[in-house]
């Protein structure tokens, strides 16, 4: 239970196993060990902390609350220290409230100065949007109190704007806003990003689940449950995805088509939606850091960063024709030039997994 008898919000681990973590109604955050001893109580908003999220590396902590507010927390060795002062804040990041966020696994480095890290967020909330959100880091700045100084993150405080959200950054950390979908016909509930970072799922209380790509398009709509859609969880291989909802069922869905229920697991429906799902872990270098998957025809950009040609022309055709995708700046140029060495290296990966299809 929270110290002062406060109804809990949310409740995780931290994926590094060392923490649990909670939040509740007063806008506080507590920290337990694992003998169930307090560590820590903080309280980090004015209002009631509906979402908690650690990024997959444990680096940073995420809490957000019925205001609509996201505090980003860099952790460092000192995980209660850290939630003295948010390191990032995104006001107004949703009307009325955020409702859920989570990271995704993939995180990029920024070839520019190869120090700032990237992570890709999405949150969610009453606003009926999903919003995906880059998260620039300098691990290095967390217990030397070194400044930033970079192209991502400002070696003073600054306050910028994305839309109506306001955000405050430090010498630590920095946060842009990619994209904005109108993803629902109500608020969306729940947001979660598959293992490989090629997909993410919504939930909502208009009853759906949608599957979305990283370009922002909707893959599928998933129309099931006949209450609202409260929580969403994806396995490790991307293959299954449980959604929970208010008609007190909880749906197994079958991405691949080849699930196998055990008798014992009963009233489960399991439904097919055919995508490519890969098992094999990629090098992330070999990926497009838009949409996450296999690179065909690499090409740089101006950003420094090495796309799929296809993605990165989607993505400036759409509403974005000078914007980077990966750091929000301002391009000069469209102009794309092939990494021939890149596309070389991804040919010779491939020969090594599948020498019949891919002979030398």
């Amino acid at each position: 239970m929270q110290e002062f008898g406060e109804s809990i919000r949310a409740c995780i681990f931290s994926p590094n196993g060392a923490s649990i973590v909670s939040s509740d109604d007063n806008g506080s955050v507590c920290i337990w060990g694992q003998d169930r001893s307090l560590k820590c109580h903080v309280k980090v908003h004015d209002e009631a902390v509906h979402t908690i999220a650690f990024s997959s590396d444990s680096n940073i902590f995420l809490t957000a609350c019925t205001l609509g507010n996201v505090r980003l927390f860099a952790v460092g060795n000192d995980f209660a220290k850290a939630l003295s002062s948010a390191d990032c804040s995104i006001d107004a990041a949703h009307d009325m409230g955020v409702l859920s966020a989570d990271f995704c696994k993939i995180v990029h480095t920024d070839p520019t100065d190869k120090r700032s890290l990237i992570y890709t967020l999405a949150t969610c909330g009453t606003d009926h949007f999903v919003k995906i959100w880059r998260v620039f880091f300098m691990p290095g700045n967390i217990d030397d109190q070194r400044t930033g100084g970079t192209r991502l993150i400002p070696n003073t405080p600054q306050e910028h704007f994305a839309g109506q959200s306001s955000i405050y950054s430090t010498g630590v950390m920095n946060a842009s806003c990619a994209q904005t979908i109108s993803a629902h016909g109500s608020s969306v509930t729940c947001v979660r990003f598959n293992p490989t970072g090629t997909l993410l799922f919504s939930g909502s209380l208009d009853k759906t689940i949608k599957i979305w790509n990283q370009q922002g398009t909707c893959l599928k709509t998933l129309t099931h449950h006949s209450r609202y859609v409260n929580c969403l969880a994806v396995n490790g291989n991307s293959s299954v995805v449980a959604s929970g909802s208010n008609d007190r069922t909880v749906a197994i869905w079958d991405l691949t088509g080849n699930l196998s229920l055990d008798s014992h697991i009963s009233d489960a429906r399991s439904l097919l939606f055919s995508i490519a799902v890969k098992a094999v872990d990629l090098p992330l270098e070999f990926t497009c850091p838009i949409t996450h998957e296999l690179m065909k025809d690499p090409v740089y950009a101006e950003d420094g960063f090495t796309y799929e040609r296809t993605a990165i022309q989607e993505w400036f055709a759409r509403d974005h024709p000078t914007v980077s995708p990966m750091t929000n700046l301002e391009l000069s140029t469209a102009e794309l030039v092939e990494n021939g060495k890149l596309k070389q290296r991804i040919e010779e990966y491939l020969r090594t997994l599948d020498p019949q299809h891919h002979p030398v």
